[in-house]
């Protein structure tokens, strides 16, 4: 660590603009909401978009004073260069922009998770140790090419495992890791793992690059298509050749191999029994959608990898190639039209015309082989019915009014008569359900059958009145005051969406 190195590092560093920034602790946590604990990589504009205005709506009753800007601003400003905390760009089979985080924002990630969520109270030094002493151990093995000092590792690791062997035999129970060791072991596995899934950022970053530079030299016309084509395969072979990326395609064969998989689920089934570790919830979170979470980062970035294939592809193709060259031919002429034309500008309206050809896709394009999902087997032998809680749903059921879908309707429209996208939390608030819980699932059927924005992964929380009087019996009417929390997903109408006036 050198002072020339920290000083640029400090100057320019888009994660360090991101701790220093006075919104730091908001930007984050709604980030953090969004990408991490949701386990997504890339959202769309308009989910990303809503799922602001609505966290800008929380912020108001807590703190009024943060985050006062349109939704829209922020997401340009966070994308934009000077800050950098998200990359915009628009995928293959989407009409609007994407959103993922960078690099510097998966550090930022990476660092405030080992600062933040390690126990005060609780260092844990003996498993780090263990882990470094084996990985060293495993290093001087398998850098060695001596056939001796190879089986004289396995015969000691025979030795050991024959030593258990023979005490569990002897003594008939198995020696157990401690509390303390079993939660260590645990959170170091976790830091591990999030930390992997920041590292996915650089490495699709490097194919990005190699990309970018292609597209200069065939956009600057200054190389030759075989000068271009040899600096593409060089950059591409340096990129797989170097550590990062040998390491990263032996990643990819092992998550993508069935038989790895299968293992690492049943591992982790294994880990979600250990009684020990209950009071980790978050972290157990984050280990139970490893699998799925750590195929997707690996697909994404072949993704990226692949449309650099696709760059070259198109530059080998000698008709797609003078194509390029005659429209930057036409290009130039159109800003030396336009030049021209600066200082005394035509009155009528200006157009262009563009004639674009068929796409082709290759038939030898294929996704990832993908595990079919599968179910977690629940064993009710032993469940027995409450008949009083069942006959109470069946009287709850028959006490249940028809839904006035047009009434619906008509409120959610007088509401766009006032505010450009309201949420379902605040039509339930300006008309109050009369059917309780039951109203408040019809509005979520309106908003997916007209067209509506319904954002399943961020959230919104309501309350209600419990039920419509007579609903409880005549015996609990005094319920009918009572109110219900009810968590759902985050829903913005617009005035976009399709106004049917029944069903």
């Amino acid at each position: 660590m050198r002072l020339s190195k920290l000083r640029v590092y400090f100057e320019t560093s888009p994660a360090l603009r991101l701790l220093r920034s006075p919104n730091a602790p908001f930007i984050i946590d709604w980030l953090d909401r969004q990408f991490k604990q949701a386990g997504r990589i890339v959202i769309a504009h308009s989910d990303l978009l809503a799922a602001l205005a609505e966290y800008q709506e929380e912020l108001r009753e807590t703190d009024p004073d943060q985050l006062i800007a349109k939704p829209e601003t922020y997401l340009v400003d966070w994308s934009g260069p000077d800050k950098l905390w998200l990359r915009r760009f628009l995928e293959a089979g989407r009409d609007e922009p994407v959103y993922q985080l960078t690099p510097a924002t998966e550090d930022v990630f990476v660092f405030l998770n080992r600062v933040l969520e390690q126990d005060p109270g609780f260092v844990g030094t003996e498993s780090r140790l263990k882990l470094v002493i084996d990985t060293l151990d495993d290093l001087v093995v398998g850098a060695s090419e001596d056939p001796e000092a190879r089986l004289r590792h396995l015969r000691e690791t025979q030795r050991r495992v024959q030593a258990e062997i023979d005490q569990i035999e002897t003594e008939g129970a198995a020696p157990r890791y401690r509390p303390a060791q079993i939660r260590e072991r645990f959170i170091t596995a976790v830091s591990l793992l999030r930390q992997l899934q920041g590292d996915f950022r650089a490495v699709e970053e490097s194919f990005r690059e190699i990309t970018r530079q292609v597209q200069q030299r065939q956009v600057e016309g200054s190389d030759t298509r075989g000068g271009i084509l040899g600096f593409a395969l060089d950059s591409e072979d340096v990129l797989k050749q170097e550590d990062q990326g040998v390491s990263f395609y032996e990643f990819v064969r092992l998550i993508l191999t069935p038989s790895q998989t299968e293992r690492l689920e049943s591992i982790i089934r294994e880990v979600r029994r250990i009684p020990e570790l209950e009071s980790q919830r978050e972290g157990m979170d984050t280990v139970r959608s490893m699998v799925r979470v750590l195929q997707n980062e690996a697909e994404k970035v072949m993704r990226t990898n692949q449309r650099l294939s696709a760059t070259l592809r198109r530059l080998l193709d000698a008709r797609a190639h003078a194509e390029r060259q005659r429209i930057a031919s036409v290009l130039r002429q159109i800003r030396g039209h336009a030049v021209a034309l600066a200082a005394n500008p035509p009155v009528e309206t200006v157009g262009l015309s563009v004639d674009v050809e068929i796409d082709i896709e290759s038939p030898l394009r294929r996704t990832f082989w993908q595990e079919p999902a599968r179910l977690e087997s629940i064993d009710l032998t032993d469940f027995e019915a409450d008949e009083p809680d069942r006959m109470e749903a069946f009287r709850e059921l028959a006490a249940m009014k028809r839904l006035e879908w047009k009434t619906m309707r008509n409120n959610i429209r007088d509401l766009l008569e006032i505010y450009d996208a309201p949420t379902l939390a605040e039509v339930l608030e300006r008309r109050p359900p009369e059917s309780g819980v039951i109203e408040v699932l019809g509005y979520l059927q309106i908003a997916r059958d007209d067209g509506h924005l319904v954002n399943s992964t961020a959230r919104q929380t309501v309350v209600i009145p419990w039920g419509e009087v007579g609903v409880h019996g005549e015996d609990h009417d005094d319920d009918a005051d009572a109110m219900i929390q009810i968590t759902l997903p985050l829903v913005t109408f617009v005035r976009s969406g399709r106004n049917n006036n029944g069903r």
